[in-house]
């Protein structure tokens, strides 16, 4: 028994060209997947780079948000020092002021009461100053007499 497994030229040239166009065919399918592929990692990137750039100016608006509460902060606080300032300067001056009124107030009396009464002015000037020397000296006393305590 003979067996015809030979084909003719047609035949062969119709399984070539069934061949080449099944391999067009795949060849088309893997080009279709793999453009496929492409546009859809190229949108999945496109999405996070667009993800990346709002994340971005998300931290550059809070940063700059942050810089200006900071620089409001240290605005209010150089503003407060002035104030606190300013205040003890104008309460320094106004009590400088208060004691010159006073003192002078003090002189204008001493020197009315020596023209009205100059012997009671030179009494009480020199009781005055006795009181005054006597303090001394037993400030001064009282400073020996106790210095080997300390020791």
């Amino acid at each position: 028994m003979e067996h015809d497994y030979t084909k003719s030229p047609e035949q062969l040239a119709e399984d070539a060209r069934q061949t080449g166009r099944d391999a067009v065919d795949a060849a088309q399918g893997v080009t279709s997947d793999a453009a496929a592929i492409g546009r859809e990692a190229f949108t999945s990137l496109e999405a996070a780079g667009h993800d990346a750039k709002a994340l971005g100016r998300d931290a550059l608006a809070k940063a700059a948000g942050i810089a200006h509460q900071a620089r409001k902060v240290s605005d209010d606080a150089a503003e407060t020092g002035r104030a606190y300032a300013k205040d003890a300067v104008n309460a320094t001056g106004r009590k400088i002021i208060d004691w010159r009124t006073q003192f002078s107030r003090t002189g204008e009396y001493c020197s009315k009461l020596i023209a009205d009464e100059p012997v009671k002015a030179v009494w009480i000037a020199s009781i005055a100053s006795s009181l005054l020397t006597a303090l001394v000296i037993t400030a001064a006393r009282s400073g020996t007499r106790y210095r080997g305590y300390d020791d």
